[in-house]
């Protein structure tokens, strides 16, 4: 029990000397402590190393909780029988918590049904977690629909703006010149750098460290690969596929790989939140289930660093499409026989173009737009504004700025 109290006094010892020393940045997120004024259970997901404990810390900062971090080393193999001796030891050492927040936990087997029983004693807790499958199937499983979960990405670009300390500043809701040439510059920056909190602080060379643990803590261990490089062959090459659809099939004869094992990778680094897809939007059913899916990175530094790419269009469209989960938005494209039309949502049809006047857009991407129904059409361009024959044109890091 002693060695178990130490363990845990270290770990609220570092939430403490993170918020004392590090630059603690406000999320643009929806007020979670609905989700906890009541017993409840909390679920932040999310990519590893987005946030989410932090955000999860901030939550519950100035509150009496118990706090296990299950990532540490020293609680390696610690199996669901060992959950209770920890929970005493948290009574033991900051007394009645209302409160748990318990981090990747997930990486305990069974850990749902010790949650449940926190709940169901009135308890108010928030679990993190780096893999949908197994966080949220489990929770709902287990908890019956009496839990929220949450996903969390890394900072967006207005999240990265106040990281940087670069404020945006408008008169008569008009952009000043001075803010809009700071912003332009640093959505440069952005997409190569992205928003990992870490790269941001530390270093860009973080962006790997992330990749390989996401590789090789949260898809390799979890499905237990033993192609292990191979494996990390296919997900830089899943990689490469960004804004674009992604066959499966192909890249199974490529590394010479079965097809089902292929799937397994690919929905490995999907719950992993490495990567997300948009869905064929189409009114038949089967159609949906047998078309390719369009890929989208978690963070635009996964195209520079990882995939080594350079396509400013393309990680425009990768942007936009990570813009749009952070709103909760599920993502659809749509291919007719001679169009294609990037995002629809909410009646919305959205096409993404390197562009930065009205002759530099391309006539198919207007022409895609006028083949689908919608209550609206835009056209994110790089630098161009106008609204022309209902078609709003507006310049990406405008979009980006909007909540």
């Amino acid at each position: 029990m002693s060695e178990i109290k130490q363990i845990l006094l270290d770990q609220r010892t570092r939430i403490e000397r993170k918020f004392e020393k590090e630059k603690i940045i406000e999320r643009d997120i929806p007020d979670l402590n609905k989700y906890i004024s009541h017993p409840n259970v909390l679920a932040i997901l999310g990519v590893r190393r987005c946030g989410k404990s932090t955000l999860a810390e901030t939550l519950l900062r100035g509150r009496n909780f118990g706090y296990v971090n299950f990532d540490d080393d020293r609680l390696a193999g610690i199996k669901l029988e060992d959950l209770s001796r920890i929970e005493k030891a948290i009574y033991e050492l900051f007394g009645e918590v209302e409160y748990f927040l318990l981090d990747e936990i997930h990486n305990v087997d069974g850990w749902e049904l010790f949650v449940n029983r926190l709940r169901e004693e009135g308890k108010k807790v928030v679990v993190t977690g780096s893999n949908s499958k197994l966080l949220s199937g489990e929770l709902a499983t287990a908890l019956t629909g009496r839990h929220i979960d949450f996903t969390l990405y890394p900072f967006s670009f207005l999240e990265y703006l106040r990281f940087k300390g670069i404020k945006v500043e408008m008169s008569n809701d008009v952009y000043t010149t001075t803010s809009e040439t700071n912003i332009k510059r640093e959505l440069e920056n952005y997409m190569k750098i992205g928003g990992f909190p870490e790269a941001l602080k530390i270093s860009e060379d973080m962006v790997f460290s992330i990749f390989s643990d996401i590789v090789y803590k949260d898809v390799v261990s979890r499905l237990k690969i033993k192609r292990m490089e191979l494996f990390k062959l296919f997900a830089v090459n899943l990689l490469k596929y960004y804004s674009n659809e992604v066959s499966l099939s192909k890249l199974s004869k490529t590394l010479k790989v079965s097809i089902n094992t292929v799937e397994e990778w690919f929905h490995g680094l999907v719950n992993s939140y490495a990567v997300i897809t948009s869905e064929r939007y189409t009114q038949k059913p089967r159609e949906a289930m047998v078309s390719p899916k369009k890929i989208y990175v978690v963070d635009p530094s996964f195209i520079s660093s990882i995939a080594l790419d350079s396509s400013v269009g393309r990680t425009m469209e990768n942007l936009v499409a990570l813009r749009l989960a952070m709103r909760g938005e599920k993502l659809f494209y749509i291919k007719g026989s001679n169009y294609e039309v990037d995002f629809l949502t909410h009646g919305t049809a959205i096409q993404v173009t390197y562009a930065s006047g009205k002759d530099e857009v391309p006539r198919r991407e207007i022409d895609g737009l006028n083949n689908v129904r919608a209550k609206e059409r835009i056209v994110i361009s790089w630098d161009y504004e106008d609204v022309v024959n209902k078609v709003k044109f507006i310049p990406i890091w405008k979009f980006l700025l909007h909540p």
